[in-house]
């Protein structure tokens, strides 16, 4: 078992985009996962990335072990481990050791000038080497003026905000009322940033954002969240229960949205009507309140504790005339 155990870095570089081990890509935001012998260590970077680029990430640690002592031990092999960042044309390297990285904080890295392509190699206390290299692309997004975000953001996901950056995360500020919201990736012609679970919100409200001490937009936004309430999570066999989920935030919503329920225990139970079913969502579903609530039946086949992945595929509809 992996805890999460969080430890980030900046990386301030001239890149390009991708290909490694484990790679995702979704609004803006290339993920790469590298699958060590101590931990999963999670990269996130932009996913427009340019030759000549200044650009900013982060990367997060999942250390393995379920007591303190486990914990300790891996996190302590992890802190062993280093990165290299190099160009493979002229073979110039950046190297950033793991060593007492605190958690839990962003920490920069050098520029480093890329002519074609950015690659990461993750080497562990063993000699155990992973490597990804990101390459350019040629048809990145269009820069707008100041910046410009989607006018619904989920709580709990990345959200992407485009506009004209500098691609340097630390400097940039974006905020809802007293709630800064933590950058994952940066390009100089967009801003990923993460929103807490735990964010409270409102119907409406302002997100503001800054850029080395200075105002660069502020655009009203509709937070989105999902919430999956089940009476248990274990079942007897041949026992049936109803597993409701809320939606709140889509009053307004410009573009159709799919909620998607997934059963991620077959052998343990079943759901009526299939066990993976989309339902399709749009503004006029919820004129009335903004809130909805989706009831979903579920059979225990066997006797034991199940499991069900719920999420929204939340479209991005940034207002105005763009391409993106």
């Amino acid at each position: 078992m992996f805890y999460r155990n969080l430890i980030f870095i900046s990386l301030l570089c001239m890149a390009m985009l991708s290909y490694s081990q484990t790679i995702s890509t979704q609004k803006g935001l290339t993920t790469i996962v590298f699958n060590t012998t101590d931990a999963y260590v999670t990269v996130y970077l932009p996913d427009d990335l340019r030759n000549g680029d200044k650009v900013f990430g982060t990367f997060e640690v999942y250390n393995e072990g379920l007591t303190d002592e486990q914990l300790a031990k891996s996190l302590a092999e992890v802190r062993k481990y280093k990165f290299n960042f190099s160009n493979p044309d002229n073979q110039t390297s950046l190297m950033q050791r793991f060593i007492n990285i605190p958690t839990n904080q962003l920490l920069n890295l050098l520029p480093l000038k890329i002519t074609s392509a950015l690659t990461i190699t993750l080497t562990e206390a063993s000699g155990k080497v992973h490597t990804a290299t990101i390459k350019s692309i040629d048809d990145p997004i269009l820069t707008v003026d100041s910046c410009l975000a989607p006018t619904h953001f989920l709580i709990g996901e990345p959200y992407r905000l485009i506009g004209a950056f500098d691609g340097n995360g630390t400097n940039t500020r974006v905020s809802i009322l007293n709630t800064v919201f933590r950058v994952l990736a940066e390009s100089p012609r967009q801003c990923i940033v993460q929103i807490q679970d735990n964010f409270v919100f409102s119907d409406k409200t302002v997100l503001k954002v800054m850029e080395d001490f200075k105002p660069k937009c502020a655009q009203d936004v509709v937070p989105v969240k999902v919430k999956m309430v089940a009476e248990k999570s274990a079942l007897k066999k041949g026992e049936t229960i109803n597993v409701h989920v809320i939606v709140r935030g889509l009053k307004d919503i410009a573009l159709p949205t799919q909620l998607v329920i997934n059963n991620l225990t077959p052998d343990i139970i079943s759901i009526k009507n299939g066990n993976k079913q989309v339902v399709e969502l749009n503004a006029a579903m919820f004129a009335n309140n903004n809130e909805m609530k989706f009831d979903f039946t579920i059979t225990a086949s066997a006797t034991g504790d199940f499991e069900l992945d719920t999420h929204l595929n939340l479209p991005e509809y940034f207002p105005g005339d763009i391409e993106h």
